[in-house]
């Protein structure tokens, strides 16, 4: 991923953006130097490892999961708040002309290996963090557990599961940072007065990192 070092974000922003926004693009490497297979998906970070790794499965009919059957490399893209910022928003354009459209957003690339998960315990584990996750821990939370027996072996039957570890994490804050503090401030008015889609998340992380 190109991060010009006025974008470069932390470790922590990255893996609080892939909790944040957990629906990834997943690539791995193509066969035979065709395509390289790509799922979008839920992963998550497994927290019972003592390695950085991420969580996921596919169902064992799409195509890709031939390649998470095997260690091989593979990308996974994780896309944070994105809003479009219109040149007209920047007080220097008063002053000067040359100044373009440009969009600013959030976004983490993962670069590692696939695990795949065959033990039966380790998928149903897999399956059942995802759910704690998005689930949450109300009372009638849906649970893996709580289906007929007969039922989640058929279901853990029919998907691949697979662990990614993690080799090297980039998060990439692309929010004006190559501007200066009043066109920050600009932009934040723009995108405030916007109400485009993903314009607030934008102008929300602008202003939590001091920008303007």
């Amino acid at each position: 991923m190109y991060v010009p070092s006025h974008f470069l974000g932390s470790k922590e922003d990255a893996l609080n953006i892939i909790s944040e926004h957990p629906f990834a693009v997943l690539v791995t490497t193509a066969a035979n130097g065709g395509l390289p297979p790509v799922t979008q998906l839920p992963l998550i970070l497994d927290q019972n490892s003592p390695h950085e790794r991420l969580l996921g499965h596919v169902a064992r009919s799409n195509p890709h999961a031939n390649a998470l059957c095997q260690p091989s490399p593979a990308i996974a893209l994780f896309s944070g708040p994105n809003a479009y910022i219109s040149p007209t928003w920047y007080p220097s354009k008063s002053d000067r002309h040359g100044v373009v459209p440009t969009w600013n957003y959030v976004a983490v690339e993962i670069t590692g290996k696939i695990e795949p998960i065959s033990d039966d315990v380790e998928k149903r584990r897999c399956v059942n963090d995802l759910s704690k996750v998005f689930e949450g821990d109300e009372p009638n939370s849906w649970r893996l557990d709580d289906e007929p027996e007969d039922y989640v072996r058929k279901m853990l039957g029919g998907i691949v599961a697979f662990a990614i570890e993690i080799e090297k994490i980039e998060a990439k804050y692309k929010l004006s940072q190559n501007r200066s503090k009043l066109d920050q401030s600009g932009v934040i008015e723009g995108l405030h007065t916007s109400g485009r889609s993903g314009a607030a998340s934008i102008m929300h992380e602008m202003v939590k990192r001091g920008l303007g």
